[in-house]
């Protein structure tokens, strides 16, 4: 399979940014920009983006944990606890400055699917986007949780339990699929 072929195309993806401030909204949508995304919707608010997030669809959306009136932690729990909006399930990306241990546990805990320090290295968050594009997982909608399965860390299973990623597993352990430096250096040409 050729580099080509793996590209990640985001010329059709809606991604919806959300921070309070100016500059910032402008450097992630030139970075989207650059990315070839061709649809974004930005707000500078946790009230302009629950509007949104409840009229529109989006593939992506992208987020400041640190707004003054309403943060992006508690937007994401917002999110996550209306089953009958049609972003629901959609991906979100925290960005912050600060990225305590702590303020990690919680984006996770109100269900964002990842925390990416700011200032944004645009590579960082393609490999982001593209992590999220290409490896699914399950969503979890319990009593006390509603978001991406929080479990990334591979721990022996019990005895008696089936892998349930054993055909993806698979696949990333075929030698044919690894990338060579020309595939890599592909993904951002």
């Amino acid at each position: 399979m050729s580099a080509l072929s793996r590209r990640l195309d985001l010329r059709r993806a809606k991604i919806l940014i959300v921070d309070d401030n100016a500059h910032s909204l402008d450097i992630l949508s030139q970075i989207l920009l650059g990315f070839r995304v061709r649809e974004t919707k930005s707000c500078r608010s946790g009230a302009e983006a629950r509007e949104l997030i409840g009229a529109q669809i989006f593939d992506l959306i992208i987020m400041d944990a640190e707004m003054p009136d309403e943060d992006g932690i508690t937007v994401t729990r917002h999110i996550r606890s209306q089953s009958k909006i049609p972003n629901f399930t959609t991906p979100v990306i925290l960005v912050t400055a600060h990225t305590s241990v702590d303020k990690v546990v919680k984006a996770r805990d109100a269900g964002a699917n990842l925390v990416v320090r700011k200032p944004i290295a645009p590579a960082i968050l393609l490999s982001r986007i593209n992590w999220l594009a290409r490896n699914s997982r399950d969503f979890v909608s319990s009593d006390d949780y509603r978001g991406p399965d929080r479990r990334f860390k591979n721990k022996p299973l019990p005895e008696g339990v089936d892998e349930r990623r054993a055909d993806a597993l698979a696949l990333t352990a075929s030698l044919d699929r690894k990338m060579s430096q020309d595939d890599i250096d592909a993904l951002f040409d």
